[in-house]
C-alpha cells in the first residue's frame, strides 16, 4: 500500500476523530461514550496500518483535541487511556502468566481514571460531582461504574476484532490498493 494512501486516511481518521470528540462535548454523557469509540478507531489503524501510525493518529488526535475541544474530560479520558489502549493491548495479552494481563489491564485504567479525575479537579477546575459534595459512597458507585464500563469496553473490543478482521479489514485494504 502507498504511503500517500496510508497518510490520506490515517489524516481523514484523525480529522474523524476531532469532529467526534468536538461533537461529543454536546452531552456530558458522551465524555465517556467517545473517547471509547475513537479507540476503536486507533484499533482499526493499529490492526491495519501499524503500531506506529496508530500511535501518530493518537497523538494528533489528543494534541489537536486539547486545543479545540471544550470537554476537557472527554479529550483527558482518550488522551490518558482509550487513546493509547488499543496500541498497547496486545503486548498486555501476549504475558503467558495466568490472570496477570487482566491485572495489569485492570491496574492501567485504574491508574488512569485516577489521574483524570485528579487532572479534572486539580488542573481544569471541573468538580468531581455535579454539586460539588464527595462523598466515599459516590466515589465507590463511580469506581464500579466505570470498571464494568471497562469490562464491556474490552468485551466489545474483543467481539469488534473477530469482526474487523474478517470483514471489514480485507474490505479497507481492497479499496485502499
Amino acid at each position: 500500500m502507498k504511503k500517500s494512501v496510508k497518510a490520506a486516511f490515517c489524516g481523514m481518521a484523525a480529522a474523524l476523530s476531532v469532529a467526534l470528540m468536538f461533537a461529543g462535548s454536546l452531552f456530558y454523557i458522551f465524555a465517556y461514550a467517545i473517547p471509547m469509540l475513537l479507540g476503536i478507531i486507533v484499533f482499526m489503524i493499529n490492526k491495519t496500518f501499524g503500531r506506529g501510525v496508530a500511535f501518530y493518529v493518537y497523538l494528533a488526535v489528543s494534541v489537536l483535541s486539547m486545543l479545540f475541544v471544550p470537554d476537557k474530560e472527554a479529550v483527558l479520558m482518550y488522551a490518558l487511556f482509550f487513546g493509547y489502549y488499543p496500541i498497547i493491548k496486545p503486548y498486555i495479552e501476549k504475558i503467558k502468566v495466568k490472570l496477570l494481563p487482566t491485572v495489569l489491564k485492570f491496574l492501567l485504567f485504574n491508574a488512569s481514571i485516577f489521574v483524570i479525575e485528579i487532572l479534572c479537579v486539580k488542573v481544569f477546575g471541573i468538580p468531581f460531582f455535579n454539586d460539588g459534595v464527595f462523598s466515599k459512597s459516590m466515589l465507590v458507585f463511580f469506581t464500579v461504574a466505570m470498571n464494568l464500563c471497562f469490562v464491556m469496553y474490552e468485551f466489545f473490543l474483543e467481539k469488534f476484532k473477530i469482526i474487523y478482521e474478517r470483514k471489514i479489514e480485507p474490505r479497507i485494504i481492497k479499496a485502499l490498493k
